[in-house]
């Protein structure tokens, strides 16, 4: 039995999650819609086994939005797809027995904006196994996550696939791979020229060629200690994040020294930038928190940024640094 639904989808889907015995796994690209956010976790208090998959951006992962960590600390299964492998189905699976699949992300956008579909599917258990599957699948090319970290309106962008600039430049990867045609590769990176996985994806598909880096690239801390961001052999592009912290109560501003070098002190590496932020807000050591998120495109240009996740308060410096690469030969 297929059955299509265009209207409230919603209720139709929370009346088949009402009727589950045993297990749930939902693969949704996003996730906002309180009431079937609490259905789910019913049933988890019910004592069925209910997995989720979603994508690790910020409409999903936000302070302000679905408690996931509640869902995973009272017994759900929960696992993010990333920008490597961003999963972006919508399907439902209960009880191995009925399918919800189409176009309806869970969100109230979908509900009442958007004109949308599922499929209600009984009784075809091929195509139900089918899913199962591929949710089995998509389970391992993610981790199961146990503690979220909510990302900050200030990273909002960082993990935003679907611009239609981003999406179009993919696609010009895509097509070169199907194609054999290398040379429209770089047009797919000048009409997305900050969008370093695209540049990713065609270096994984082998369409670019294949520099890394000969010196690892870091930044020095407290004490003269050195942290690798960036470290040697990285092949480009790359990108890389990590988050430091104050080590005084109330401090209110960062200064650090960006290197490159294996010596575990920083001082006995190369300098060549230094990055300050100032305003940060007044708490307790540890609790004030900084990210740096540093990229080398297949260029060699090297983009720093060094950003309060408290206040958006930041400091960006750019670089070529093609001397700090080597060209690895078939």
């Amino acid at each position: 039995m297929v059955k299509a639904h265009f209207d409230n989808i919603r209720q139709n889907i929370l009346d088949e999650l009402d009727k589950a015995t045993e297990k749930i796994v939902v693969a949704v690209y996003w996730f906002t819609n309180q009431a079937l956010f609490q259905k789910l976790m019913t049933r988890v208090a019910d004592g069925l086994r209910v997995e989720l998959i979603i994508h690790n951006d910020y409409i999903n992962n936000r302070d302000t939005g679905l408690n996931f960590q509640n869902f995973i600390d009272n017994g759900g299964e929960f696992y993010f797809s990333d920008t490597f492998n961003p999963m972006h189905n919508k399907f439902c699976v209960i009880d191995n027995k009925v399918l919800i699949n189409g176009s309806y992300n869970w969100t109230y956008y979908a509900e009442d904006r958007n004109r949308e579909n599922i499929l209600l599917i009984k009784d075809e258990q091929e195509t139900i196994n089918s899913f199962v599957t591929e949710f089995e699948r998509l389970k391992s090319l993610t981790e199961k996550v146990e503690k979220i970290r909510p990302l900050t309106k200030f990273e909002v962008d960082e993990f935003n696939l679907l611009r239609a600039r981003d999406y179009l430049a993919n696609d010009i990867v895509f097509q070169a791979k199907a194609t054999g045609n290398k040379d429209i590769v770089d047009s797919a990176f000048q009409i997305a020229p900050e969008n370093i996985e695209v540049q990713k994806t065609a270096f994984d598909l082998n369409l670019t060629r294949r520099y890394k880096l000969k010196h690892s690239i870091g930044s020095s801390l407290q004490h003269d200690n050195y942290l690798v961001i960036v470290p040697k052999g990285a092949y480009l592009p790359v990108t890389k994040t990590e988050i430091v912290q104050t080590v005084a109560d109330n401090q209110t501003s960062s200064a650090s020294t960006i290197h490159f070098g294996e010596n575990i002190k920083a001082s006995q590496n190369t300098k060549f930038a230094e990055m300050k932020i100032s305003g940060l807000p007044k708490k307790p050591v540890g609790e004030a928190k900084m990210k740096y998120h540093f990229t080398i495109d297949i260029y060699g240009n090297l983009r720093m940024e060094k950003f309060s996740l408290d206040t958006d308060i930041r400091q960006i410096i750019n670089k070529k640094i093609t001397g700090l690469l080597e060209e690895e030969k078939d």
